[in-house]
C-alpha cells in the first residue's frame, strides 16, 4: 500500500515503471500555483503526485492513452467545462461537474476528477460515458494512483510496456 509521496517514488523505481531521475519529472511549484488560481487549492497528496511526476513518469502513461500530464490536465479542464455548457446548450442531458471540480486524468475524454478545496486528501470521481453519471472512483488520491501503477506493473510483468 502507498500511503505517501515517497513511497510512490520508491514503488515507481523498485517496479520498473521508472529506470532513472530523468525519467520522472514533476511540475514547478509555478505551475501549480496556476492550477489552483484557475480552479481552486487542490489536495496536499494531488499538489505532491503533481511536483513529482506531474509531467513524465517513465512507463506510467504512454503516448495519447491518457489525458495525464500537466499540459493535458489544462486542455483537459478547459474543454470538459466547454463541452458540458455546449451540451446543456442544445438541450442535451448532462451532469455539470462539481463546484471546484479538477479534471486529474481522462481516458478516451472521461474523466476522473477531485474537488479542489484545500483538504488534505479526497476521493476521485469519473464521470461515465453517458454524461450524467458520476461515481467514487476511489477514496483517496493515493489509493487511485495506487491502482494505476498496480495496472502498469501488471502490464510490464506481460511484456506490453
Amino acid at each position: 500500500m502507498i500511503n505517501n509521496i515517497q513511497e510512490l517514488k520508491e514503488r515507481l523505481f523498485t517496479s520498473g515503471v521508472v529506470n532513472n531521475e530523468q525519467e520522472l519529472q514533476g511540475c514547478t511549484p509555478e505551475e501549480i500555483a496556476y492550477i489552483e488560481s484557475n480552479y481552486g487549492v487542490l489536495p496536499r497528496t494531488y499538489r505532491e503526485i503533481l511536483g513529482l511526476l506531474g509531467h513524465n513518469a517513465g512507463k506510467l502513461v504512454r503516448g495519447s492513452e491518457f489525458e495525464f500530464y500537466f499540459d493535458q490536465l489544462i486542455k483537459m479542464n478547459e474543454w470538459q467545462q466547454e463541452i458540458i455548457i455546449e451540451s446543456i446548450a442544445e438541450g442535451e442531458k448532462c451532469t455539470r461537474l462539481p463546484e471546484k471540480a479538477f479534471c486529474i486524468c481522462a481516458l478516451h475524454g472521461d474523466p476522473w476528477f477531485i474537488i479542489a478545496n484545500g483538504q488534505d486528501d479526497c476521493s476521485v470521481y469519473f464521470l461515465h460515458d453517458d454524461g450524467i453519471t458520476i461515481k467514487e472512483s476511489s477514496k483517496s488520491v493515493m489509493d487511485w494512483i495506487e491502482a494505476l501503477v498496480e495496472e502498469v506493473e501488471y502490464l510490464i510483468k506481460r511484456g506490453l510496456r
